[in-house]
């Protein structure tokens, strides 16, 4: 690429049309320059507006920014870039001319949004058309004008037919203008597609050149994005190697089908033949296990006839027995009877004991009572007579103080008349109080009789009540026991079947209770019938279950026999495959190979022939060298430096020359070493060459010759050996048009120094024989080695297929243990089951029965219920009978009590007016002396009774104190006669007694005494008897009860209503006898479990033999064994060694069948016999595996037919190595091309660092030539590979073509032999203090200014590389290359990393073209050519910049004339 020598922008906008580029030059002259403009100022459209004419319109736009926002009106912009060509050629301008479309969009097609035209004119000097004289702008009046779009173009289409002058434009809307632009860009080694990958993407972001290789973070990545790509671009210029490989290899693949087929056919056969030996092996070892399982068959068949005759014995043997049980049952039940009869009979005799006992309390409490009467009577009398003896006691006493009084008033008479007087007021008025006080007293009295009689009639009401509740509650006592008997019969139900029957608060069952009860217990009849259906159907389900289980676990067993041979076969597999990859593992160490290939067959053998191969190549070499050695041996011993080959030296022979070599002829001429060293001096192709005579030389001259020479060989003539002039001794002798580089071994001429050599030769030679023998001894090794693995059966397949059925079968052999334990369980579980099921069955009769008995219980009980709720209607009305009793008792009492209250209050008003009669008769009696003198008493009020009395009281005083004791005495006589007189008649009433009757008795206090004692006592014993008596009762209740209950009981476990008569009651110890018939019972039970033991083993044994049974008995056998006294254990003990004994065969004889079937199988499956013409025979024979035989004879006639056919396809089979080896010479010489390119790329990165040179881009790659065997074996194998594949896509009916161009590719050929990995790639890594080797992982690592310092290295390396012609040997062109940069200093600023920068700049003739908004001497320095731009306001337009630029550093041209122009609203340019 040349370099940039102008930049010249016009007319450009940015910053939304407010910041213009009017019209600015930038002088590069070809020199790296730094334009600095600080941030914002428009770097980044600096630098889209350079990118914009080398670049498809698609790479134009940069980031956010497309390239047509900057124009916007239809005034023309222009980029104009001039071009300085390599080796002083001249300069070419390359324009732009660019404006916003102004022709509208029609319907159904889009405009492009920019008019572009590109311009290029070519020139050696300056001219009309150069970048700086380019008429784009006219003169006017006072001011330049910019020309419009279409005049332009319309100049620029004059110029180009102009034949003057090299003017070339193109309309960037016409495709095929946009290639040819693009292409004449390439011929001044302008690329665009280094501008579109490298530089525009370096300049997507500031110091974009850090993210150039951003996803390469190894040397693999690189190398496949950018070295491969590079080589490969660069090499493919012309033409397109790989499409001709493609084709090449395409051709081969067909060929290589079409004969395919014959080499394959006779192949597969002879492999056939090999498997045969295993089939036919299997097959003889599987016919003899048969006849070993057919005598295990006749064993189990014989047993099984056995065990059946066995188990009707038994079964007889326990029908007798039942039968015998039955007896001891009804014996069992008529003792129950007996028992119950006897019971029933005894709670009869206590019955009637106890209402005899009953009876005899009640004449007893009937005499008690009477006593009781008479003696109350006696005590009522005795209370009367005492009280009579306390009236006539007083009435004396009355009387005696009479006379006393009497006496007195004798003495007294002076104050008598008033005190008559008023005595007689006093005593009438008195008497009339008196009279009235009695009157009201009577009316009481009369009230109080009344009441009295009522008290009477409700106290004989109550009597009546207490005897009628008396007779109310013993009929509630009788019917309390009759409802209590009822609780007992239900608590006898409910304890008998756990039922929780319950009355409410009421004493009755909800309704319906015992209707559901009775539906609920048909039910369960109904549910138990079908449970015992159920229960039996179960049965037979878990018999037939078993028998199932019984087949299964018999196929399970021959499948874990079957598993169990194929995990030993595979385990047997799997330890030959483990022990074949222990030796390919070591194998592998010796081929220096991955472990990753440790199943690859191919490779490895493909490896070991290459291995072998180079070893082979070694040992040639070896040998050829040692044939060398010796030759120079001979030559050294001989004295020859040259050696004719011996068809040239026949031809010389016959001709007569005699071969004289110099060498030779030096070692016998005579001369001394110095003379002959003279002579070679003279002479320096002397050791090299022929000598002949003139007249010999004469004879070879006119022979024409026949045979070739494969070196030129010299000749001198002997005569003129010692005529040559002294020549000045050189390495290289010239000759007109050719040099040659000589240097000899003068020590040949010293013969102790060629004896040295002589020995140093025969020691070298000896080496090299040893070397040749330890490579004769490799070669034996590997090659045993390779034969090993050739012979090997293991591959990848194979392994994890065998891994896989290893695990498979483990899992499998697993799961069918586990199904197997499982079933044996399962086998378990059934047993128990079936046992389960019959104690259920027997449980579901019992249950059934109970069922029955429970059914007529309830009906019973539902019976008995309806005689309760009579009885407990009876008991309610006795309930509220007494209650009613109760109430009208309690209503009587109430009354009594009222009454009393009224006696009580009627007793006081008694009391209360006879206190007053009381005191009016002492008043009266105070005066009573005064009755007789009383004629017509004066009437007094009341209200002067007081003065009247205080007045005779008064006049009384006067009288003796004598006097009024006795009045006082008197009085108080008075009274206690009259209380005495009441006390009497009140006690009369009380205890209904006669007037008088009471007379004639003689009170005495200890007779009274007595009989009070003698009525507590009859009390008592009332009270007493009364307890008796309702014990009695109630004892009677219960006896009642406990016979109906008896009968009730006997009628359920006996079914008896009736008790047994007495008569035919055997009053013995029921227990004993029931203990005897129950021990009976036991000893039968206990035979009929031993039975049924001994049967189930019989069943269980004819159970798990039941697959068994269609075996075929031969000859009866004679049993050792005693199986009717064998324990169960040991029946099943030896039914087991049996089915193990047979299970055994079958396994043996399943895994001889196995083995021959899975080595059918994996011969049927192998791929060489897919083909109908294997595969049927095989098939054939998997079918025929039922029987060894037809296997055996299957095989053999298979065998003898492929005999014929292979001796006919040895004849047909050709090769076709030929059109192999030609593509591999092909393929390896264009391997070989990319290797060389490969190590070309970092020739031209070496730069000085601190005063040395470093390399800072250096590629180690490995040496072809020490590994040309091995990349050619490797080639041969990706060969195949590829041909494998293509075979098969052609057998498809596919496209091999695109298979070819996805495989055969320079990346995929370059891994696959000499592999990318094998690249390693080291850069410098510069420090301030040191810099050091790094790789390229630790350089995608590094961030900043080392790794952008690396990729620049990297870059610039490869550019370099595409640049230089490799074809011209003898030039060393470094054609000038670009780089344009937004701002890389933002990473790499610091001197020590600029420096080596900008010496790999310059070391690879790259000018690079800066634009950054930083500064300071460390980046300034670095640059020869620095603009500084500034953004300046406009003076005329207010919001307008200018973009102006100032070249701070740098030449200009001597001569220039510019025009600086500023474009204005009217388009004209103003200076």
């Amino acid at each position: 690429m040349s370099k940039i020598q102008t930049v010249r922008l016009i007319n450009i906008n940015y910053n939304h049309n407010a910041t213009r580029i009017s019209d600015e030059s930038f002088y590069l002259q070809g020199e790296s320059t730094l334009i600095s403009l600080k941030n914002g100022g428009g770097k980044s459209v600096m630098v889209q507006m350079l990118m914009a004419p080398f670049v498809n319109k698609r790479y134009r736009d940069m980031k956010d920014r497309t390239f047509e926002s900057f124009f916007t009106t239809n005034k023309p912009s222009f980029i104009l870039v001039e071009w300085a060509l390599d080796q002083g050629a001249g300069y070419v301008l390359t324009g732009m001319m660019v404006r916003k479309n102004q022709n509208p969009e029609t319907e159904g097609e889009k405009e492009e949004p920019l008019e572009i035209v590109h311009f290029i004119s070519e020139y050696q000097n300056p001219c009309l058309t150069d970048i700086h004289h380019l008429p784009v702008v006219e003169k006017g009046e006072k001011e330049m004008v910019l020309k419009n779009f279409a005049a332009c173009k319309q100049m620029f289409e004059g110029y180009k037919k102009d034949t003057s002058i090299q003017f070339f434009c193109y309309d960037m809307g016409n495709k095929a203008q946009i290639r040819q632009y693009f292409q004449k860009l390439m011929e001044y080694q302008i690329y665009y597609k280094e501008w579109e990958t490298i530089i525009q993407k370096i300049n997507q972001q500031e110091s974009g050149l850090s993210m150039l290789f951003y996803d390469c973070k190894d040397e693999k990545k690189l190398v496949e994005k950018w070295f491969l790509d590079t080589v490969e671009q660069k090499l493919n210029r012309e033409k397109d190697h790989i499409k001709e490989f493609q084709n090449l290899l395409q051709k081969y693949v067909v060929q290589y089908r079409d004969n395919e087929s014959k080499i394959r056919r006779r192949d597969v056969i002879r492999l056939f033949q090999k498997e045969a030996v295993a089939i036919r092996e299997h097959a003889e070892a599987y016919q003899k296990e048969e006849e070993k399982e057919q005598e295990a068959m006749h064993l189990l068949a014989c047993f099984i006839e056995e065990l059946q005759r066995w188990k009707e014995l038994t079964e007889k043997e326990q029908e007798k027995l039942r039968s015998d049980m039955d007896k001891i049952l009804e014996q069992i039940a008529r003792i129950e009877y007996e028992k119950f009869s006897s019971e029933i009979y005894k709670l009869e005799d206590s019955l009637r004991l106890c209402v005899s006992n009953r009876d005899l309390l009640e004449a007893e409490e009937e005499d008690e009572k009477r006593k009781a009467g008479q003696i109350e009577k006696q005590l009522h009398l005795f209370a009367c007579a005492r009280q009579q003896e306390v009236f006539l006691e007083i009435k004396k006493e009355l009387e005696e103080i009479r006379q006393k009084i009497a006496v007195s008033k004798e003495e007294e008479a002076e104050l008598e008349p008033e005190r008559n007087r008023l005595g007689q007021i006093l005593y009438g008025y008195y008497q009339d109080a008196r009279t009235k006080n009695q009157k009201t007293i009577d009316e009481n009295d009369s009230q109080y009789k009344q009441l009295q009689t009522q008290i009477k009639k409700e106290r004989q009401k109550l009597s009546d009540f207490e005897q009628s509740l008396r007779e109310e509650a013993a009929k509630e006592g009788a019917q309390k026991s009759k409802v209590e008997a009822y609780s007992q019969k239900e608590e006898q139900y409910n304890t008998a079947y756990q039922e929780e029957l319950s009355r409410n608060i009421l004493g009755v069952y909800e309704p319906g209770t015992l209707e559901i009860c009775t539906q609920k217990v048909k039910k369960e009849l109904t549910e138990c019938a079908r449970t015992r259906q159920r229960i039996y159907a179960q049965k037979e389900d878990v018999i037939e279950e078993q028998k199932r289980l019984s087949r299964r676990l018999k196929e399970w067993y021959g499948i874990q026999i079957q598993k169990e041979m194929e995990e030993e076969q595979k385990a047997q597999k799997q330890e030959v495959f483990e022990a074949e990859l222990a030796e390919r593992k070591t194998i592998l160490q010796y081929l220096d190979m991955q472990k990753t290939a440790l199943f690859d067959t191919e490779e490895i053998l493909k490896a070991s022939g290459r291995k072998l191969k180079e070893l082979d190549s070694v040992k040639r070499n070896l040998e050829r060298e040692e044939d060398q050695l010796k030759t120079e041996y001979r030559q050294l011993t001989e004295g020859r430096t040259l050696e004719l080959e011996a068809a040239l030296e026949s031809e010389f022979s016959e001709l007569g020359l005699p071969v004289v070599y110099g060498m030779e002829w030096l070692k016998k001429n005579g001369n001394t070493e110095e003379k002959n060293r003279e002579l070679i001096h003279h002479h320096p192709f002397l050791p090299y060459a022929l000598i002949l005579t003139k007249k010999e030389l004469k004879k070879l001259i006119s022979h024409p010759g026949n045979v070739s020479t494969s070196f030129p060989v010299p000749i001198l003539v002997r005569e003129e050996l010692e005529m040559q002039e002294p020549q000045e001794t050189e390495t290289v002798v010239s000759f007109p048009g050719i040099y040659f580089y000589v240097l000899f071994n003068e020590n040949l001429l010293n013969e102790e120094k060629l004896q040295s050599l002589i020995t140093e030769k025969e020691h070298k030679i000896q080496k090299k024989q040893e070397a040749i023998q330890i490579r004769k001894t490799e070669y034996a090794e590997y090659f045993a080695r390779q034969e090993l693995v050739r012979n090997q059966t293991v591959t990848k397949e194979h392994y994890k297929e065998n891994l896989e059925a290893l695990k498979i079968l483990s899992e499998e052999k697993e799961k069918l243990k586990e199904e197997l334990q499982s079933g044996q369980q399962r086998e378990k579980q059934l047993e128990q089951e079936r046992k389960e099921l019959e104690e259920k069955l027997r449980i579901s009769e019992r249950a059934f029965e109970d069922l029955k008995r429970k059914e007529k219980d309830l009906e019973k009980l539902c019976e008995a219920y309806q005689q309760y709720e009579k009885d407990q209607m009876e008991l309610e009305r006795c309930g509220r009978a007494i209650r009613r009793l109760e109430e009208r008792k309690a209503i009587t009492e109430n009354s009594l009590k009222a009454y009393g209250e009224q006696q009580k209050s009627l007793e006081l008003e008694a009391n209360r007016l006879e206190r007053i009669g009381e005191r009016y008769l002492e008043k009266q009696q105070i005066y009573e002396a005064y009755e007789s003198a009383l004629e017509v008493p004066e009437k007094a009020e009341d209200d002067e009774i007081d003065t009247l009395e205080a007045r005779y009281q008064a006049i009384t005083g006067r009288f003796s104190l004598a006097l009024q004791d006795l009045e006082e005495q008197k009085r108080r006589t008075i009274k206690r006669l009259q209380e005495a007189e009441e006390e009497l008649k009140r006690l009369c009433v009380k205890y209904h007694l006669e007037e008088g009757e009471w007379l004639l008795v003689a009170y005495h206090p200890k007779e009274e005494l007595h009989q009070e004692a003698l009525l507590e006592d009859c009390q008592k014993k009332i009270e007493k008897l009364r307890g008796l008596w309702m014990e009695e009762k109630t004892r009677i209740a219960k006896v009642e009860q406990q016979k109906k209950d008896r009968i009730q009981r006997m009628y359920e476990v006996c079914n008896k209503v009736e008790p047994l008569a007495k008569s035919e009651v055997q009053h013995q110890d029921f227990e004993a006898r029931r203990n005897e018939l129950e021990y009976q019972k036991k000893e039968y039970k206990k035979q009929e479990n031993l039975l049924n033991d001994r049967l189930q083993g019989y069943e269980e044994n004819l159970t798990a033999l039941s697959e068994y049974r269609a075996f075929s008995k031969g000859e009866a056998v004679v049993w050792e064994q005693d199986f009717a006294r064998m324990e169960r254990q040991k029946l099943r003990d030896f039914q087991g060694i049996l089915v193990r004994d047979y299970r055994q065969c079958t396994k043996t004889r399943q895994q001889a069948r196995e083995q021959l079937i899975q080595t059918l199988n994996r011969v049927v499956r192998m791929e060489e016999f897919q083909e109908e013409f294997y595969k049927k025979p095989l098939e054939s024979m998997l079918e025929l595996t039922d029987e060894a035989g037809q296997v055996l004879r299957q095989l053999l006639t298979t065998l003898q037919s492929y005999e014929h056919l292979i001796e006919k396809l040895e004849v047909d089979i050709s090769l076709i190595e030929k059109e192999k080896a030609n593509l591999v010479e092909l393929l390896e010489r264009y391997l070989e091309e990319v290797h060389q390119n490969m190590g070309l790329i970092d020739n031209n990165s070496t730069i000085s660092v601190r005063g040395r040179s470093i390399k800072m881009l250096k590629m180690e790659l490995p040496v072809w030539e020490e590994h040309e065997n091995l990349y050619h074996l490797r080639l041969q194998d990706m060969i195949d590979g590829i041909t494998d594949k293509g075979l098969q896509i052609l057998t498809e009916n596919k496209n091999i073509q695109e298979y070819l161009g996805t495989q055969l590719t320079t990346k995929n050929l370059y891994d696959a032999v000499i592999g990318i990995g094998n690249v390693q790639i080291r850069l410098y890594k510069i420090e301030e203090q040191r810099e050091y080797p790094i790789t390229w992982a630790e350089v995608a690592q590094n961030s900043g200014g080392e790794g952008f310092l690396s990729a620049f290295v990297v870059l610039s390396s490869l550019l370099y590389y595409m640049r230089r012609d490799e074809s011209d040997l003898f030039a060393e062109r470094n054609e000038g290359k670009v780089l344009i940069m937004d701002n890389p200093f933002a990473q790499t600023n610091a001197a020590h990393l600029l420096k080596p920068l900008m010496d790999m700049a310059k070391k690879t003739n790259t000018q690079l073209i800066c634009l950054t908004g930083l500064g300071g001497e460390s980046i300034y320095s670095r640059f020869d050519n620095i603009y500084v731009l500034n953004v300046v306001a406009a003076n005329l337009r207010n919001g307008m910049q200018y973009l102006k630029g100032n070249h701070l550093r740098g030449k200009e041209p001597d001569t220039l004339e510019l025009s600086q122009v500023e474009v204005i609203e009217q388009q004209e340019l103003v200076f």
